[in-house]
């Protein structure tokens, strides 16, 4: 399973550059607070369950995987989702400088 489906992702922003990084910006400013929330306890169930919706958008498959398994799982899994988190921001940054 891809970590960022880069096919998916032109697919969804129209191969726009422009649009790309203003999407990226955007998941990666929403990041820090999935990250909190998925720390915090009482909330995560709901960030995981968003971080899902809006990892699936863009095209990153593994990070989409972890956060239903951790719907299905439980607090347990958690630890897998901000694995994937940290992969897939980290697939983002190579993804906006592969564009530059």
């Amino acid at each position: 399973m891809l970590v960022l489906d880069r096919a998916h992702f032109q697919h969804m922003t129209g191969g726009d550059a422009a649009l790309q990084l203003e999407v990226l910006g955007l998941f990666r400013d929403q990041a820090a607070g999935w990250e909190a929330a998925l720390a915090a306890g009482a909330d995560w169930r709901a960030a995981a369950h968003t971080l899902k919706g809006s990892a699936r958008g863009i095209g990153l498959s593994r990070l989409a995987a972890a956060c239903e398994a951790a719907e299905h799982q439980g607090e347990p899994a958690l630890a897998q989702v901000r694995a994937a988190l940290r992969e897939a921001l980290t697939a983002l940054d190579q993804f906006a400088a592969d564009a530059a």
